[in-house]
Formats: structure tokens, C-alpha cells, sequence
């Protein structure tokens, strides 16, 4: 049996298949995983409470991945994102201004994932906020 960590990871992708099996992979993974189907939806369900990373996709409708983020770090949210995309290039220097950690494009392995998520946590822990 797989031991829950306190980690809370929020996935926000429109593709309920995608978001599916990676809340299955995190959960699998011991992670405590809140699942979005849409930045509006992580805005009206989530709003200010606090999350350890945000796996977020790039593309959605309406708010996409990085207008997400970047009204989240406006309102003083500091928790590491990761961006999945199946295309991503025209938005890398916004997305570096925006504190990515990292691009990983689809598909993504599950060893890949898993590991920048334990990045993204490392980070957060020694960052001297903690937010």
C-alpha cells in the first residue's frame, strides 16, 4: 500500500482522459491530487486555499494554463507549476517570466512527470516562504 504524503498537487486540463489518469499515476504515488476540468473551475473551487504544485495545461478554453498562472502569482501564489502542452513554444519567455519549473510535452512519461513533480516539491521546501 502506497503511503499518502501532506503534498496536494492540483491538475488543471480540460481532457477529462488526460486528467484521469494522471490523478490515478499521482494518487498511485501516494500525492493528495485535486482535479480541475478548467482555470475557471480551479478559480471558483480552489480559490485562495493553498496547493503544493499546480500541474497545469497549457491549452484550455477560456483562461488557458499561463493566463492561470500568471493571475495566480499576481495574487501572491509562489507554488511551482508545471506546464503540459502539445505545443508550447510561442509562449516560452512569458512562461519563463511566469516561474515555470518546467515544459513537458505530451505525452509525458510517467517517470517524468513524477520526477519534476518531486522537483517542484523540493523546491517549494526550501524556498524561504514555503508558499
Amino acid at each position: 500500500m502506497t503511503e499518502t504524503r501532506a503534498d496536494t498537487i492540483c491538475v488543471i486540463d480540460d481532457d477529462q482522459a488526460v486528467r484521469e489518469s494522471m490523478v490515478a499515476l499521482l494518487e498511485a504515488s501516494g500525492y493528495t491530487v485535486k482535479p480541475f476540468a478548467s482555470a475557471d473551475d480551479f478559480l471558483r473551487r480552489q480559490g485562495s486555499q493553498s496547493t503544493d504544485c499546480l500541474l497545469l495545461d497549457l491549452n484550455m478554453p477560456g483562461l488557458n494554463g499561463l493566463e492561470l498562472l500568471e493571475l495566480l502569482r499576481s495574487r501572491g501564489v509562489t507554488a511551482p507549476a508545471i506546464v503540459l502542452t502539445a505545443n508550447g513554444e510561442r509562449f516560452g519567455a512569458r512562461l519563463t517570466r511566469a516561474g515555470v519549473l518546467k515544459v513537458l510535452h505530451k505525452p509525458v512519461s510517467e517517470t517524468d512527470l513524477l520526477q519534476w513533480i518531486e522537483t517542484a516539491l523540493a523546491s517549494r521546501k526550501a524556498s524561504p516562504t514555503g508558499k
